[in-house]
């Protein structure tokens, strides 16, 4: 057995200990609305009444679209129920319509034309009309909304009402990927809150009753939903932000849904008869600082990338529960392509490392505290070590890993992101010459070309091929290494029904309004 594969074992022994209740033996070394999926048959019909109970996995600061805490995946169980999206993540990348009926290009994809439901209403009576639409993007485009989701609304030149149900956005350059954007934030229209502290008015199928920001929030049903009503009379919403207490407090029965990312509690789930909606909604990466010595060699990178071994990776931290990331492209997106990723190959690092002059490379990894890091982190400790590398593991509290991130105050850090769940999102917002997310710094003038020509085509065989071309310059200059491609979701109780099948999607947001409680 190699040196490294000693050391993953006792790891994830440790792991099962952590998070499970039980124990580990020696053959264990061996992340919705408008296009739901439909709910499992045996659940039969449903029934309304009742309240459902929610524990949420983090805080949220302000219930607004504005705020993308709100809008990322795990915070959508709550979102869906406030919010009711233009457009709405389906099966295997695809984006479709739900309160939009319609998002039509121009022939050069710089112009795009929305059309809108009939007979939508806020929850406090005034249509989501046109105007509403355009209200709500020009509110969310504005520096002091402090919504992330602004650099999108930039992309905008101008919009016009053409009528009550229609409105026509000209962009500043072709983009065939542009209804992507109206999945979350921009996607949630919403009226202004009243008051700093108040919530926005959504147009969603339940209205909030009360809230302490970060803490709780109740939600009732909205009688005068344009859609199917929601079952449950209310929702309650708890800010449980442990993962090993969320989930005992699933198994006690004070809560009845829950959302994980923890590998160890799919594969308890169901022995402890619980339920589970997961999908491919997350990949775990690792970047470098690419404008700072010696990271800004691709030999350096390169000869990480060789040192690490993603299956192992994959086995020991997500427990056989995802699968291997081999580039930017996912496993689950049309425009899937090879990308030539490099098999694992501790000799070719050392040298590498030999060659670019850091035959004793050291650094610091920055990394947050939750369990699943700190394991990732200490089995690629021990991959990097066979290839002569001393990593140093540095955890921080997620605010502190953000701002290291966004101002690129590190040498190599972790990273587990949603956003490879939409390709052209992904390759557009981290890749692209100016892109938003360019954490790494990482400037190919070819990859920025492929991924604009990409992105600027609607024939959909040509965008494959642009983005491949992309993803293999990604990988071959590594900027970014991929390890794993990870099962998120929600898992619920026996008496939970409506519980959509969403394993092929990247984005998994469920909405609440169409899960009930069985008597």
């Amino acid at each position: 057995m190699k040196r490294h594969q000693h050391v993953v074992a006792a790891v994830a022994c440790a792991a099962a200990l952590t998070l499970t209740a039980g124990g580990c033996s020696a053959s264990d070394d061996a992340v919705s609305g408008g296009g739901p999926a439909a709910a499992p048959a045996s659940d039969g019909p449903a029934v309304d009444g009742g309240t459902l109970r929610i524990g949420l996995d983090r805080p949220f600061a302000k219930l607004d679209p504005a705020d993308s805490g709100l809008t990322s995946m795990p915070l959508m169980i709550l979102a869906n129920a406030l919010y009711d999206p233009l457009m709405t993540n389906g099966d295997d990348g695809a984006v479709q319509p739900y309160l939009a009926k319609a998002f039509t290009p121009s022939a050069d994809a710089t112009g795009w034309t929305l059309d809108l439901r009939e007979g939508v209403t806020f929850g406090d009576g005034k249509p989501l009309d046109a105007q509403a639409v355009v209200d709500h993007v020009n509110r969310l485009a504005r520096p002091e909304s402090k919504c992330a989701c602004a650099a999108d609304a930039a992309t905008i030149s101008a919009m016009t009402v053409n009528s009550p149900t229609s409105v026509g956005f000209t962009l500043k350059a072709p983009d065939a990927a542009f209804p992507n954007l109206f999945t979350r934030s921009l996607g949630y229209v919403a009226e202004a809150p009243a008051a700093a502290d108040a919530p926005a008015v959504g147009s969603g199928p339940y209205t909030v009753e009360s809230v302490q920001p970060g803490v709780s929030v109740t939600l009732t049903r909205n009688p005068s939903y344009w859609g199917a009503k929601g079952h449950a009379d209310k929702l309650v919403y708890k800010v449980l932000p442990d993962a090993d207490s969320r989930y005992q407090s699933l198994r006690s029965g004070d809560a009845d849904l829950v959302w994980t990312e923890t590998p160890a509690q799919f594969k308890q789930a169901a022995g402890d008869g619980l339920r589970a909606a997961t999908g491919p909604g997350s990949t775990s990466t690792v970047l470098f600082n690419t404008k700072a010595a010696p990271f800004d060699d691709p030999k350096v990178r390169k000869a990480l990338q060789y040192a690490v071994d993603r299956e192992a990776v994959e086995k020991v931290v997500y427990l056989g529960q995802g699968k291997v990331a081999d580039g930017p492209i996912g496993s689950a997106s049309p425009y899937r392509g090879d990308t030539a990723h490099p098999a694992h190959d501790a000799a070719r690092a050392r040298a590498l490392l030999a060659e670019a002059g850091h035959p004793d490379l050291a650094f610091e990894y920055l990394v947050d505290s939750r369990p699943e890091g700190q394991q990732r982190a200490t089995v690629l400790q021990q991959m990097f070590a066979e290839a002569g590398v001393r990593m140093t593991i540095k955890p921080l509290d997620p605010a502190s890993l953000g701002t290291a991130m966004y101002q690129r105050q590190f040498q190599v850090m972790d990273f587990v992101t949603s956003l490879f769940g939409d390709t052209d999102t992904a390759l557009t917002s981290l890749f692209a010459p100016g892109a938003p997310y360019n954490f790494t710094g990482w400037n190919n003038p070819a990859a920025g070309r492929a991924v604009t020509t990409g992105r600027a085509t609607l024939d959909r065989a040509a965008r494959a091929a642009a983005y491949q071309e992309a993803a293999r310059a990604v990988v071959e200059d590594a900027p970014m290494l991929f390890l794993t491609e990870n099962r998120v979701g929600l898992l619920a109780s026996a008496k939970v029904a409506g519980l959509p099948d969403v394993s092929r999607r990247t984005v998994v947001g469920v909405s609440p309004a169409g899960l009930w409680v069985k008597k």
